[in-house]
This record gives structure tokens, C-alpha cells and sequence, in this order.
């Protein structure tokens, strides 16, 4: 059980630390980049494209933290649980 909890723990932490490296690269690279509905997706595709991509990796990482954080918490409480 301790094992599953150091192992989820560590995921966790690395991708929230890849989630939090894809924000800063995003902010780095595109500081004033907005996707805008209106405008012509074609005329600045290679820019918009690396832009999509990191915010799609960006977003893998950080929802994948979210569900590791979670397990971790419901490992936790179950092991906490069962030492009473």
C-alpha cells in the first residue's frame, strides 16, 4: 500500500510540474497569442498550430494530475482509515 501511495504521489507530482512547464512556455512563447473566432485561422497557421499543441499537452498533464492528485487522496484516506 505504501508503495502505491509514494507511486501515485511522484506521478502526481510530475505532471504537475509538466503541467506547470507547459504554462510558462505558453506565457513565454505567446505572450499576447488569443485564438479569435473571427479571425482567419489560415493566415498564421504554423503559429497557431504550436499554439494548439502546447495548450493540448498543457491541458493532458494537468488533467492527468487532477485524477492522479485524487487517487492519491483516496489512497490516503483509505489507508488512514483502516490504521484505527
Amino acid at each position: 500500500m505504501t508503495g502505491a501511495i509514494l507511486t501515485t504521489a511522484v506521478f502526481a507530482l510530475l505532471c504537475s510540474t509538466l503541467a506547470t512547464i507547459g504554462n510558462f512556455a505558453i506565457a513565454r512563447d505567446f505572450p499576447d497569442f488569443e485564438l479569435d473566432p473571427d479571425a482567419d485561422f489560415l493566415l498564421d497557421a504554423k503559429l497557431g498550430m504550436r499554439f494548439m499543441q502546447y495548450r493540448l499537452t498543457t491541458n493532458l498533464f494537468y488533467h492527468q494530475s487532477l485524477v492522479l492528485w485524487g487517487l492519491l487522496a483516496v489512497l490516503l484516506a483509505y489507508k488512514f482509515l483502516l490504521s484505527f
